[in-house]
């Protein structure tokens, strides 16, 4: 059963030096004809996405397209699915998108949960990181978010070139002000197709400290534990109750759906992904929808390990051999060394990353992969 629905919508105002997601920046003819575009697809599989629990529209920047182009797609998604019924509907947005109009039209189609991209809030970081916001956008974004009473994300990034302890603990600060429901902070990864590896590949920048970003990630944990978040996941914190619903169903190995721009799917045992060019996947919805997806690997054996040892909890043995029918250790018995090196443990019934093997976990995942 699919119980969660993703909608990608890659359009950016800019690119940011970081991303490598699908994304570009387009006109709007482009706009409306890839809207309409995710609006056959999504009729397409309506049967499948009637019993969803959770959807998420990311991107890209969701919250850039024009409020007339979002509110009449909104209103096409509403008439085929329930979004009354859904337990959890989030949508990203950048702070300077923030505005009493578009929140106005979220709250209409129930969207309940925003994930703003803030990434840090000292200027010559975000002029850095490329980002086109700035901290008093960020504040009255907030101030926004507070009087409507939708539940909101804040993404931080941390280990950014340039960046200080000093900023750093600025950036804790103001969450401490701000005290969102939830926060994803991520250690920013340099991936291959970007800006940012452009610019370390040609000793224009140099890469952030491995020993540094550690020091940092701890600094992180400890703030935020202090300020009553807790940490279920490698990269996110929430207050008692506000965990993500949808990002669970992803680390639980649920079966999902991803309409839209290069998005994948996981249900009846496969995965596949939509085509990554813009002009491919919009015919591509003209005809019949499964002509255009690709088929992806997928080994539930492997993925239950690699998803569920991003929780804090860890992976539930008994759910694990439920479903895969075997012991994980009968499975995977290299996993014993790590138990003996307290990079992992069992503890009630769950094997878990401990302290360490959180900071070491790519020494357990190569001996699985």
């Amino acid at each position: 059963m699919i119980k969660g629905l993703y909608i990608h919508i890659p359009f950016c105002e800019h690119i940011c030096t970081y991303c490598d997601f699908a994304k570009m920046v387009a006109n709007d003819q482009l706009k409306e004809d890839y809207m309409q575009a995710l609006v056959r697809e999504i009729e397409y599989y309506s049967d499948l996405t009637e019993k969803a629990e959770t959807i998420y529209i990311g991107g890209g920047t969701p919250s850039c397209l024009d409020h007339s182009l979002l509110e009449a797609f909104l209103y096409e998604l509403s008439t085929n699915v329930n979004l009354s019924k859904i337990k959890e509907f989030n949508f990203e947005v950048n702070p300077s998108d923030v505005n009493q109009d578009f929140l106005k039209i979220l709250k209409k189609y129930h969207v309940s949960r925003i994930s703003m991209g803030v990434q840090a809030l000292e200027p010559s970081l975000l002029k850095f990181l490329g980002r086109t916001h700035t901290i008093e956008d960020v504040f009255k974004a907030v101030e926004l978010l507070q009087e409507s009473g939708i539940e909101y994300n804040l993404d931080f990034l941390y280990a950014v070139p340039g960046q200080t302890k000093e900023m750093l603990l600025k950036d804790l600060e103001y969450i401490q002000k701000f005290n969102p429901h939830h926060i994803s902070y991520y250690s920013l990864i340099v991936e291959d197709k970007t800006i940012l590896n452009y610019w370390i590949n040609n000793h224009k920048v140099t890469d952030f400290p491995d020993d540094i970003a550690r020091d940092y990630a701890d600094i992180i944990d400890q703030r935020l534990k202090e300020l009553g978040y807790h940490k279920y996941e490698v990269s996110n914190y929430a207050k008692p109750g506000f965990e993500s619903k949808h990002n669970l169903i992803y680390w639980d190995l649920e079966e999902y759906l991803g309409v839209g721009l290069n998005a994948s799917s996981q249900y009846n045992y496969i995965r596949m992904k939509n085509p990554k060019g813009l002009r491919e996947y919009i015919e591509g919805t003209k005809k019949h929808a499964l002509n255009m997806h690709l088929l992806e690997d997928y080994n539930p054996k492997l993925e239950l390990i690699l998803m569920g040892l991003r929780k804090t909890s860890g992976i539930n043995l008994e759910y694990y051999k439920s479903r895969v029918r075997n012991d994980v250790f009968e499975v995977y018995p290299i996993l014993k060394k790590h138990l003996d090196n307290n990079l992992l443990e069992i503890k009630d019934g769950f094997l878990k990353l401990t302290e360490e093997g959180m900071y070491l976990a790519n020494q357990v995942y190569l001996d699985i992969i």
